[in-house]
């Protein structure tokens, strides 16, 4: 994730992936060939949806599938749960990938507030 220009954000918290992993309660999942870690997948049950809040492929290893493996694995596993929505936010360039994989805007807007700012 370091390793992907414009992914991991300066603001993070060092522990971030810990708690992500944490979090995730088993929809952590990785793609990972001669010991090499190619693709990563985080995923949460949050009871009436579940949310994608990661998913990165390596630049050398993309457009192999790994990603749509990845992201429908953690389909399957979230429809085993009882859960009846995914939904994620992405990067600009990654949303033709979603859109393939049968993804559509929600029904809401999303916003966000910048926590890291200061309040003045």
């Amino acid at each position: 994730m370091r390793s992907e220009p414009g992914f991991w954000q300066d603001s993070w918290r060092e522990d971030v992936l810990d708690r992500a992993l944490a979090a995730a309660h088993g929809l952590t999942f990785v793609w990972e060939e001669r010991t090499q870690i190619l693709g990563f997948v985080c995923a949460h049950d949050v009871g009436f949806r579940g949310y994608l809040s990661a998913l990165i492929v390596a630049a050398s290893s993309r457009s192999r599938g790994i990603g749509k493996r990845l992201v429908e694995h953690v389909e399957r596993e979230l429809q085993s749960r009882n859960c009846a929505v995914l939904i994620s936010d992405v990067w600009p360039d990654a949303e033709t990938f979603y859109r393939s994989l049968g993804w559509s805007e929600p029904d809401a807007v999303l916003l966000r507030k910048n926590l890291a700012a200061k309040v003045r």
